[in-house]
């Protein structure tokens, strides 16, 4: 099971620029599992008119179902299906930390 089995995609338009056209833009994730968000993520910008989008995520568990991949991943893990990495950010969490969590442990 995953921690988050829907995507869920918010955009804030407080802070979007709105003319993407010609730019670049860098996509910051925590992991990348089966692609879902990432690729989603990565449409909406090109629909939008970013010339090139690059990603990074701190986790890439190497299994992504979809024509997606990371650009750069701080790391690289074989996981077993049903087993769950949790990622734990500043400011929305008090320290950072990655946690590999096996369901029923």
């Amino acid at each position: 099971s995953l921690l988050h089995p829907q995507t869920r995609l918010t955009e804030d338009t407080a802070t979007t620029v709105a003319d993407l056209a010609g730019r670049s833009v860098l996509v910051v994730d925590d992991v990348l599992y089966r692609g879902h968000s990432l690729l989603r993520v990565v449409q909406h910008l090109v629909q939008r008119g970013a010339a090139r989008v690059v990603s990074a995520v701190l986790v890439d568990r190497g299994v992504s179902l979809l024509p997606i991949h990371a650009d750069v991943a701080g790391l690289r893990l074989d996981m077993p299906a049903g087993s769950i990495v949790e990622v734990h950010v500043p400011p929305y969490e008090a320290d950072f930390s990655i946690e590999l969590v096996r369901p029923g442990a």
